[in-house]
């Protein structure tokens, strides 16, 4: 298997940007935060434990950490695209729009 760290395998922090400076800017920025993954990664799987099958929203893990919502979000994508979390449905976020919810629990493991 390829070890190498990659945005796609949820292993490295995505990047993005329209100008060249921003595309620099974002590059480094995401390298610095792949850096600290494992440790993030670990500390939300902690956080989203906890809520079992009935999940939580972003919001309720940034709450229950004291941490930006800008630092939970991406990581659950992340996640998600390792299968280490999964989208039960969406709920309403704080701000009245509907959220993806994520557990730690496959739903598809509890239908069966």
């Amino acid at each position: 298997m390829d070890d190498r760290k990659h945005y796609a395998r949820g292993t490295a922090a995505g990047h993005k940007g329209h100008s060249k400076t921003a595309r620099e800017n974002s590059t480094e920025a995401a390298s610095k935060v792949t850096e600290n993954l494992a440790p993030r990664h670990a500390q939300m799987m902690a956080a989203w434990t906890p809520y079992g099958a009935a999940g939580a929203i972003p919001e309720q893990i940034a709450n229950d950490l004291g941490i930006p919502l800008l630092c939970v979000r991406p990581r659950a994508g992340e996640l998600a695209r390792r299968k280490l979390l999964f989208e039960i449905g969406k709920r309403p976020g704080e701000l009245g729009s509907n959220v993806t919810a994520y557990s730690v629990i496959n739903p598809a493991d509890e239908a069966a």
